[in-house]
């Protein structure tokens, strides 16, 4: 087998995952039935993403930054009802909210 050619999982590990999570959002953008959930699932995404970016927050950020990236690329471009800029800015402020709401330990993690 070609080494050149072969897949190497744990240094592409990242822009694995943001592929598969670029067909995710594109199919979560499909089956969404309205604007009002669209905007919903954006919001929570964000939220989630928040979440992860605080987990990581002293580590490395970059290849969480690129699946977050993939999985919005593909949700925004799978809404079809709804504005996209508005899907995407509410995106943002669900990462920002969701960021801000774990710094000030309003919400607390608990690993179990």
């Amino acid at each position: 087998m070609n080494k050149k050619a072969a897949l190497n999982f744990f240094s592409e590990w990242a822009e694995f995952f943001s592929l598969v999570l670029l067909f995710i959002g594109i199919f979560i953008g499909i089956i969404s039935p309205s604007a009002a959930i669209t905007y919903l699932v954006a919001i929570f995404a964000g939220f989630f993403a928040g979440r992860l970016l605080y987990e990581r927050k002293e580590k490395l950020k970059a290849p969480y930054l690129l699946i977050i990236i993939g999985f919005i690329m593909g949700y925004v471009i799978g809404t079809f009802y709804g504005d996209r800029r508005i899907t995407f800015i509410l995106f943002l402020i669900g990462t920002a909210l969701g960021y801000f709401l774990f710094d000030k330990k309003i919400i607390k993690d608990i690993f179990l």
